[in-house]
């Protein structure tokens, strides 16, 4: 009982940000909520995100949507920011410090990048039951099969088939599940 209200109670930014978080479901404090916006973010149910989580959706007008699956752990400091589609599906394991990004900044000669905005995203998706170790970077266009193990310290800039082991910078096929 003190389990649901605590997490009602630590959804409850994302929520009046228009997240939609599904039961059981909970994003651990703190994160941040104020300058960012969830409006197209879509949790599923039994999922845990650790704390200092950073997730964000450009708002609905832009697009940007976040899915992520029943079933997924995601561990702290996790940072996801869709100005397209970022999708995870169910019984996925994050550790920390992960990052998805589906779109890169755009740099000009004699520009700030502060100012010059972001560059043509494209979606990523992460299949089911897969494994992201630490400290991981998920690329613009990466699609991963179901299955996927990712080894820590990678930069993933490329999909892969399903049941893949993969690492590196940038992440490079290791073997097969077998």
């Amino acid at each position: 009982m003190l389990i649901a209200i605590f997490m009602k109670i630590c959804n409850l930014p994302a929520l009046i940000k228009g997240a939609k978080i599904g039961e059981e479901s909970c994003i651990h404090p703190p994160y941040d909520f104020l300058n960012v916006t969830l409006s197209n973010l879509v949790i599923g149910k039994n999922v845990l995100i650790g704390r200092n989580a950073w997730i964000s959706t450009l708002s609905k007008k832009c697009g940007g949507e976040i899915y992520i699956g029943n079933n997924t752990k995601i561990g702290r400091y996790f940072v996801c920011h869709s100005s397209l589609r970022i999708t995870i599906g169910s019984g996925c394991l994050f550790s920390y410090s992960v990052s998805l990004l589906d779109h890169n900044h755009k740099f000009h000669k004699n520009e700030s990048p502060t100012i010059t905005g972001i560059d043509h995203p494209i979606d990523i998706k992460i299949g089911n039951n897969c494994f992201i170790g630490a400290h991981s970077f998920i690329l613009k266009g990466v699609h991963l099969g179901d299955g996927c193990v990712v080894a820590a310290n990678s930069v993933v800039t490329k999909s892969f088939a399903k049941n893949s082991i993969i690492g590196g910078s940038p992440a490079k096929l290791i073997k097969f599940l077998e």
